[in-house]
């Protein structure tokens, strides 16, 4: 199964999509609004219009406007008549359902991808993200960890054999791609790959199934409870009155 998503890279920090001028246009916009969105430089909340989207990118307005309604459609970008186009917030909801939805999928594929064996090329590709020496200092070493496991991650998912399964998680992949860049932070990062990744491809090397799922569960726990953290310590959250978003008390609950 060919890889489905384009590669990405790291120069100074930033992240880059490789071979972007040999693309198509529509798909060099949206993959560049996309890549934006995923790694905070257009920020949750943020507005946007057409024309300003030219000219950050360079590119006429039909690409732009061609390539927004697929960034609709994976819940990356909002249009409504009041707002006008924004880039999605990213909410607690939005993240509990995107950790579920996770759950429900991911360990089961790399079950699977353990228990039909992974050619070899798909393994050495796993051996050298685990092995490979990150920058242990700066937000590079964060964007380098969190590129790297999204690419482990979705080789495991196509390695499935199932082409719907593998691009359901490669959305997924991508929509946590920006929970991580919230939730991660340099100290998490130096420790990742020894914490989950590491063991996930031995026992997939050992052909064993229940042992990957086991242990990507646990790997996906770990990065939900990251999420958590960050979001729950951000500054606006401090001035939030709970009196305003408690949970309603039932109706049959009497007054005290």
């Amino acid at each position: 199964m060919p890889d489905l998503y384009p590669k990405l890279r790291v120069l100074d920090g930033a992240v880059l999509l490789d071979d972007a001028e040999s693309l198509p246009l529509t798909e060099r916009a949206y993959e560049l609004i996309r890549l934006d969105i995923l790694t905070f430089r257009l920020k949750p909340g943020e507005r946007v219009s057409e024309r300003a989207l030219s000219e950050r990118y360079e590119l006429g307005m039909a690409p732009i406007r061609a390539a927004l309604p697929r960034l609709v459609q994976e819940g990356l970008i909002e249009k409504s008549a009041e707002r006008g186009t924004s880039i999605a917030p990213l909410t607690l909801r939005g993240i509990r359902e995107t950790y579920q939805m996770r759950f429900l999928l991911e360990p089961p594929a790399a079950e699977l991808a353990a228990t039909r064996g992974m050619d070899p090329a798909r393994l050495d590709r796993l051996r050298e993200v685990c092995e490979t020496e990150w920058p242990s200092e700066g937000d590079a070493a964060v964007v380098h960890i969190l590129l790297a496991n999204r690419d482990f991650n979705i080789a495991i998912a196509e390695a499935t054999g199932n082409a719907l399964l593998a691009r359901a998680i490669g959305h997924l992949q991508n929509l946590s791609l920006r929970i991580l860049f919230l939730g991660m932070t340099k100290d998490n990062a130096a420790n990742f790959w020894g914490v989950g990744p590491g063991k996930i491809r031995d026992a997939i090397v050992a052909r064993n199934g229940r042992l990957a799922r086991e242990l990507y569960a646990a790997d996906l726990a770990e990065g939900e409870r990251w999420a958590m953290q960050a979001i729950m310590a951000l500054p606006d959250l401090e001035n939030i009155n709970l009196a305003h978003v408690r949970a309603p008390r039932s109706r049959q609950t009497p007054e005290p």
